[in-house]
Formats: structure tokens, C-alpha cells, sequence
């Protein structure tokens, strides 16, 4: 006896685009993800509500947003495709074979001092591996934005991930342009901060960054001020190198515009400590051959200077 479905046919076409469309944002950024025109990411949405039987976004000629529906609906269907990428991937990659899409999603910062060493040599290594590079400030939930892995601070992630060292500890120091101290004056402590101009930054909460330090085992942070406020480190990178402002920056990221004169570092006995970088994925995730060519080629090719 033919067994009936328990999922309609056709039932699961456009799940890919809705997902991508609800975390991009935009029709037009998800239509490029997925190599499709705007009009086919559109088409294919409308066809989606029609089935779901509600209107899954709010459009408007200047942003995109998730209704009340759509907003049930990416809860259930993006762990759900998550797994089922994950089955396909399984089956795809049972002869032990790194290949597929690989997301990695990780905080801003890290992007240039962790990917510019070694983007080039594996892509070369893993021609069958896609890698896609999701910059993100938030603690994203990684099977919720279908990611494979993600990249943050020790201190940041939960206990039931599964945590690989990607860097050594290392500490967060302030820094200038040798111009901005030609006009400013060096600060001597890090309560003078407060009488300095200071890039801030801005985290995807909305909150400001702290600038904190140490003082024997104690921390303490210091409320600064300045004329920029950015949410992306390579635009603080601006301000600092053209001597419109000092910044806060980790210490392996600062060594080498040290080197070149571009930069100063002021304060640095009282520069706060991180535990470092870490790849992590969820603990439940099986790690697929494509991920563990990734963990293991990173931490094969990083800089000493980053690593130790």
C-alpha cells in the first residue's frame, strides 16, 4: 500500500529564500547570495505566502521586515533546514570529502587578522569547499542562520558549544596616531581618557563597547568620549590612523602598524587581558568533513604572532 506524505509536495520550495531574504534583510542582497534575479527571489516568496496562507514580510520602498507569521515561521523552519542541510551534507560527504558550503560566521574584528593569512591558500587546498564569510557583531545562534561554525571571544560563548583555540590570551590596548599626539598630549592613566577624544564603538545591542583595564586583579572601565562612533573596525582603524581620535584595539592587530610608525600605544600597564579567539560549533553538530578541514587548516597556517 502506497504510503501518504506527511509534508505536501512542493511543500518545502522556497524555504532557502525566505531564510535568506529574513536575515539579509533585503530582496535584493538574498537574490545576489543565491545567484537568482530580485524578481525570481520575489516570485518566489509570493509563492511561498500563497501556500503558507499569510503574508510573511512587510515591504516597504525603504527596508524589509518579518511579520508576526513570518516571524513563527523562521523560528521552526530555520533550525529545520539547518538539519536538513546537514543530512544532505552528511550523505554528500560520506566518503570523508571536504566539500560543500562552509558559513563561518565571526565578530568583525576578526575578520582581517584571521582570514587574510589564510583565505588564499585554502581556497587553493579545498577547491570543492564554497567558503562563505558572515561578519557579525551579535552572538548569532548559529543553527537558526544556518552557519557552520562561528568565531568569538572565549568569555562570550556558552557552555554546551564545543570551544577550539583558535589564538593565545591576548590584551586589548590603546592606541594612537603619532599625529593625534603632537596635538593632544599623551594620557598618563586611564582616567585622563576622559579628557581625550576616543573612538567608540557601537555593538549590534545598541550598546557602546566599554573601554576597560586592569589595575592588579581588578577591572574597571573608563566612560570616554569623541567626535566617532563607528560599527565596524576597519572604519575605527580610519579614525585612528589619521590622528582624529586614539582607539582600543587587540594587541596582535596593533603590532604590525607599531612596527610601521603608524601607530603608538599608550597605557599599556594597565591593558586589559582576553582569553582569546575560538571556533566553536554546537555540541549536537556532527562535524562534517568540509568543517574539520577548516579548523584544521587555520590552525595549521596562522601567524605565530597571532596564535601564540
Amino acid at each position: 500500500m502506497k504510503q501518504d506524505l506527511t509534508i505536501p509536495h512542493g511543500a518545502l520550495d522556497g524555504i532557502e529564500a525566505f531564510l535568506r531574504v529574513a536575515e539579509r534583510r533585503s530582496f535584493s542582497a538574498a537574490a545576489a547570495d543565491l545567484g537568482v534575479s530580485p524578481s525570481a527571489i520575489s516570485q518566489t516568496i509570493k509563492a511561498l505566502e500563497a501556500r503558507v496562507g499569510a503574508p510573511l514580510f512587510m515591504r516597504t520602498t525603504r527596508s524589509v521586515g518579518l511579520t508576526q507569521a513570518g516571524e513563527m515561521f523562521f523560528e521552526r523552519a530555520a533550525p529545520a533546514y539547518s538539519g536538513l542541510a546537514d543530512a544532505y551534507e552528511a550523505a554528500r560527504n560520506l566518503g570523508n570529502r571536504p566539500a560543500g558550503r562552509l558559513r563561518i560566521n565571526l565578530m568583525r574584528g576578526a575578520v582581517q587578522p584571521l582570514f587574510e593569512p589564510i583565505i588564499a591558500g585554502f581556497c587553493e587546498t579545498y577547491p570543492e569547499i564554497e567558503l562563505e564569510i558572515y561578519a557579525d557583531d551579535a552572538l548569532s545562534d548559529l543553527s537558526a542562520g544556518g552557519f557552520d561554525a562561528g568565531v568569538r571571544m572565549g568569555e562570550s560563548l556558552d557552555a554546551d558549544v564545543i570551544a577550539v583555540r583558535l589564538t593565545g590570551p591576548f590584551r586589548f590596548v590603546v592606541a594612537g596616531a603619532p599625529s593625534y599626539f603632537a596635538r593632544h598630549g599623551r594620557p598618563e592613566t586611564p582616567e585622563a581618557l576622559r579628557e581625550h577624544r576616543c573612538v567608540r564603538f557601537r555593538l549590534a545591542t545598541g550598546a557602546l563597547l566599554p573601554w576597560t583595564f586592569e589595575k592588579g586583579n581588578r577591572e574597571f572601565d573608563i566612560p570616554v568620549t569623541g567626535p566617532v562612533i563607528v560599527n565596524d573596525w576597519s572604519a575605527a582603524l580610519v579614525a585612528l590612523r589619521t590622528g582624529v581620535a586614539l582607539g582600543m584595539m587587540a594587541e596582535p592587530m596593533a603590532t604590525a602598524m607599531v612596527d610601521a610608525g603608524e601607530i603608538e600605544l599608550v597605557l599599556t600597564d594597565h591593558a586589559a587581558s582576553t582569553s582569546g579567539l575560538f571556533l566553536y560549533y554546537p555540541g549536537r553538530k556532527q562535524v562534517m568533513p568540509k568543517l574539520r578541514a577548516f579548523i584544521d587548516y587555520v590552525r595549521d597556517n596562522l601567524p605565530d604572532d597571532i596564535t601564540r
